[in-house]
């Protein structure tokens, strides 16, 4: 028998279609998730559209491929899927009666929690949501939110937003009803968005009206888009959001389903990475003038050897006072308050950069990556290196 008839026939390279808008960039990091998986075990054919976030991506009717990745975001979407039959998995938070993809998606509790805690610190009182709250999952995230900030503060405001184009008169209906509530809300006052159109909607009004970002209103935006946030005036904070993350791992549940394999078909939750701090929320909102001087010594120096002693002696006052008014607002020591605050930019770094392990620890006042280690996993339950890769997927 000739070699040529021992030749094993090449297998097929799987077709998949990653149904995602490009005009995001969580929808385009969620495709570089993707990308990765397919390039380290595939290789696949992708198939991507370039296409903004309102318009339907749907497949063509004659479409022959083996797996697909999309945000099922409304019922026709999830009947066309349905009829294909071949594996497909969900990156969409919104919920449909009836869809049961296996799905990845954002962890909307761990975000509303990201989100109250990015606020609680700076000594906010009163806090507001805003998004497109005729949606349910949109509600669930405020309702997730108003969980967080507890009873112990104002109800939380709500102002219903819906995404227009900025020439139409909707637009401008809308930018009104903003301006009018900006207008009645008491300050200072913490907003959280649903996301970034929203944030860029109420950063303008705010700066038309007059109204000092982020002394008296604060915004924080769900989601991270690094470009749009240089543009708007100030600058806006927002959710780091794990789309690569995600894109990786639904590219993993559909590689096992293409491949013959049991799915469970539950949810998976990824939680965000952190908060991008920028001006419109860089803003300390606490009475205590010397708690506030604290507070702001810390966040100024907390990335030198900064030690609890030297906070006190900036106020001045004691270390047992400067302790026990720690306590009373924020709940925890001025230590713990310096930990957290480096461990969310070695989280930062660890996701965002190829810095060696020991260039984060110096650069985040750890000083060893040994110490520097051994607090982040008490506070992650992972190591710095797992968390880079599930952060990176590289």
């Amino acid at each position: 028998m000739s070699k040529k008839q021992l030749a094993l026939p090449e297998k097929k390279m799987p077709r998949v279609a990653v149904l995602v808008d490009t005009s995001t960039e969580w929808g385009r990091d969620l495709i570089r998730g993707v990308t990765s998986y397919a390039q380290n075990h595939g290789p696949w054919q992708l198939q991507v559209e370039p296409r903004g976030r309102e318009n339907v991506l749907q497949l063509p009717s004659q479409w022959n491929g083996d797996g697909v990745i999309a945000r099922v975001s409304n019922p026709n979407i999830a009947a066309d899927l349905r009829s294909r039959d071949v594996p497909v998995v969900n990156i969409s938070g919104i919920e449909l009666e009836g869809c049961s993809f296996p799905r990845v998606a954002i962890d909307y509790e761990a975000t509303a929690r990201l989100a109250s805690e990015h606020f609680y610190v700076r000594g906010f009182q009163r806090f507001a949501y805003v998004g497109p709250l005729h949606y349910s999952y949109v509600n669930k995230h405020a309702d997730a939110f108003q969980d967080q900030i507890g009873t112990d503060v104002a109800p939380l405001e709500r102002f219903q937003y819906i995404h227009e184009s900025m020439g139409s008169q909707k637009w401008q209906k809308q930018r009104l009803r903003i301006e009018s509530w900006l207008h009645k809300l008491e300050k200072p006052i913490a907003v959280f968005a649903w996301g970034t159109s929203a944030s860029c909607q109420l950063l303008d009004a705010c700066w038309c009206m007059n109204i000092q970002v982020p002394d008296d209103v604060a915004v924080l935006a769900g989601a991270e888009d690094a470009l749009i946030a240089q543009t708007t005036t100030p600058p806006m904070s927002a959710v780091l959001n794990p789309s690569k993350q995600m894109g990786y791992r639904a590219a993993e549940r559909l590689a096992n389903l293409m491949n013959g394999g049991d799915d469970s078909g539950e949810d998976e939750r990824v939680a965000p990475i952190e908060v991008v701090t920028r001006r419109s929320t860089d803003v300390l909102a606490i009475k205590d003038q010397e708690l506030s001087a604290a507070v702001r010594y810390i966040r100024e120096n907390v990335f030198s050897e900064l030690t609890v002693a030297e906070v006190a002696r900036s106020v001045p006052m004691s270390v047992r006072s400067l302790q026990v008014k720690f306590r009373e607002l924020f709940g925890r020591s001025p230590l713990a308050e310096i930990h957290r605050l480096r461990i969310a930019r070695v989280k930062e770094l660890l996701a965002s950069t190829d810095l060696p392990i020991a260039s984060i620890a110096q650069a985040t006042g750890f000083g060893t990556a040994a110490y520097m280690a051994t607090m982040f996993k008490r506070e992650t339950k992972v190591t710095p290196l797992q968390y880079r890769l599930a952060t990176r997927l590289r």
